[in-house]
């Protein structure tokens, strides 16, 4: 069987696919792009289409970052913003979206971390909250 090249259209509706089942930033677009061969000269247009047609949001990919580090891996601020600026998002939109996280489910995941901890020595428990991105002044009550 001969593989049928792929015209841009066609392209672009795959990656429109992808991105309309889950919130992706550009650097995982581009990836996928990447992984199923598409034509490196097409990866700027079709970007720019996907931003266009709001398959693609900054800010909205952001705040689901965000909202699901927090609720289901119990992150903190620190990490999460590491996480967002490794994949090149603008700083902008991540401070915007780190200051409206959840912040009761923040402080939960926080004590409940904390909990699950309490029989390590207070240093080496500071030190796993540390790892998991809390900042020393969100912990250092906890940790004393």
């Amino acid at each position: 069987m001969e593989n049928r090249v792929l015209s841009k259209a066609e392209w672009l509706s795959k990656a429109e696919a992808y991105c309309a089942r889950s919130e992706h930033c550009a650097a995982d677009v581009r990836r996928k792009l990447y992984e199923w061969g598409t034509p490196s000269d097409l990866f700027d247009e079709i970007e720019e289409s996907l931003r266009r047609n709001d398959f693609l949001n900054d800010a909205r990919f952001c705040a689901a970052y965000v909202h699901d580090k927090v609720a289901f891996q119990s992150w903190g601020r620190i990490k999460i913003q590491a996480g967002l600026a490794a994949l090149g998002l603008p700083e902008a939109e991540i401070r915007r979206a780190i200051d409206d996280l959840d912040e009761p489910a923040y402080r939960a995941n926080l004590r409940a971390l904390a909990k699950t901890r309490r029989a390590d020595a207070p240093e080496k428990r500071m030190r796993f909250l540390l790892q998991r991105g809390f900042t020393y002044s969100e912990i250092e009550h906890l940790c004393s």
